[in-house]
């Protein structure tokens, strides 16, 4: 398939004057991936914590009496198992003070919010679940909502990727600007777009080692996409040098 030559290309350091040919849909398509694989973790995050939820419904009984009133949390301090993960229900625990909640708790409801594991800050206001302020609107919650709870789940991937995308692209844009510029500072042959579409590939492989360690891990190593300029420099050192005119 055409798309992996041009993979081989970069990681060979092979031809690189001919990714002028790349078809800009693989350039879009690469920084799409980039996306996908940056928001794994939050992607894989949220979808957990859901299932979580639906499994609260096996267990119903297990759920503690509480009321949430003025976004205060009223009523037993509480943990509860479920296939290795857990549910949190205390009094005790603060948004402010999240580093004491244990790692196998996913969702907690803490004195002054709502705790989510691994996601973003993890830490939101009982206004985001207005329904819920108590244990009866919690099981009704679980036995009829579910499905509704899926579809903004999916829309705020979404809409996170998207966001993500164009950061991604807006970013790449200005790196190929900035090495662009060089190479015509240096007297080289340059074109922009060939910039771009070397850096969407340059930035895939980085991409995808973070997107593995993120997710079996919780540790976002944004320095690996230093690997990218690699084949950036290299590019840059093969450039042509213009012929200069004579007077």
């Amino acid at each position: 398939m055409k798309y992996f030559e041009f993979l081989k290309r970069l990681l060979t350091f092979k031809k690189y004057p001919l990714f002028r040919t790349l078809p800009f849909r693989y350039l879009l398509l690469n920084i799409l991936l980039v996306s996908i694989l940056i928001s794994l973790p939050y992607i894989s995050s949220m979808f957990l914590t859901a299932n979580t939820f639906g499994e609260l419904d096996e267990i119903q009984n297990e759920i503690p009496d509480f009321t949430i009133e003025n976004g205060q949390y009223h009523g037993v301090d509480k943990i509860i198992n479920l296939n290795g993960d857990s549910v949190l229900f205390t009094e005790q625990i603060s948004q402010d003070n999240v580093e004491e909640i244990s790692d196998d708790v996913l969702i907690g409801f803490l004195s002054d919010g709502l705790y989510i594991a691994d996601f973003q800050n993890g830490t939101f206001s009982y206004s985001l679940i207005g329904d819920i302020n108590d244990k009866e609107s919690l099981e009704h919650f679980i036995t009829t909502q579910m499905s509704s709870l899926y579809f903004y789940i999916i829309m705020y991937v979404t809409i996170y990727v998207i966001v993500i995308y164009f950061f991604v692209f807006t970013l790449m844009l200005i790196l190929s600007f900035i090495f662009s510029g060089l190479a015509k500072l240096g007297n080289k042959k340059t074109d922009y777009m060939n910039w771009f579409k070397i850096g969407s590939y340059a930035i895939l492989i980085p991409a995808l080692i973070i997107g593995i360690i993120q997710t079996t891990t919780g540790l976002f190593l944004w320095q690996i996409f230093i690997l990218a300029l690699i084949p950036f420099v290299y590019y840059y050192k093969k450039l042509p040098v213009k012929n200069k005119t004579q007077s």
